[in-house]
């Protein structure tokens, strides 16, 4: 209860499309939240990938889609118990009860994101993990062309930018995994 006061009694949380209450402080605490959200980002995703590769490789685990499984199950019973015990409140809790909801949003992602997970670790059963890092680096870029193909966002010339430094560096990257021909 006092965790809760002394957050809300930084900032008054903004509210995400899910109902989820997000709560970055201003000042010098929001970009402290973000500098240490990014950091955990960067250093967890590719601990994830290294345990992931030894459960499959190491440990001779053939199950890539079990490993999935386990990953989103332990996901979702924390995402439940900060709900439950209030440490994450839901901002809009009518949405956990609709039905059209969860058959138009809920239902679609949680199957798209299941794909994604367990095609993920499939590849690593063929892939080396530089391999699977190199093409999760281009993402932003599949993003991008997909957002402006499907003419859901017009690119700005910073995220253009920005888009295409990380396409050079992974290029440097895989040149030293792959064998790629010369550009």
């Amino acid at each position: 209860r006092s965790w809760r006061l002394r957050v809300g009694a930084i900032a008054q949380p903004r509210h995400s499309i899910l109902g989820m209450a997000a709560a970055p402080a201003p000042g010098l605490a929001g970009p402290l939240y973000a500098f240490a959200a990014c950091g955990g980002y960067m250093t967890l995703g590719p601990l994830l990938i290294l345990l992931n590769n030894h459960i499959l490789h190491g440990l001779h685990f053939p199950y890539p889609i079990a490993l999935s499984a386990l990953g989103v199950t332990f996901s979702a019973a924390c995402c439940r118990l900060l709900t439950l015990t209030r440490l994450v409140p839901l901002t809009r809790p009518e949405l956990a009860q609709s039905r059209a909801f969860f058959w138009r949003t809920t239902l679609p992602l949680a199957a798209l994101a299941a794909l994604t997970l367990a095609l993920g670790n499939a590849a690593y059963m063929h892939l080396t993990v530089g391999t699977c890092q190199i093409l999760k680096a281009l993402t932003p870029a599949i993003t991008l062309g997909l957002s402006y193909a499907l003419r859901l966002e017009e690119p700005r010339a910073p995220v253009v930018g920005c888009v295409l430094l990380m396409c050079c560096g992974t290029a440097v990257a895989a040149r030293g995994e792959i064998a790629l021909p010369r550009l």
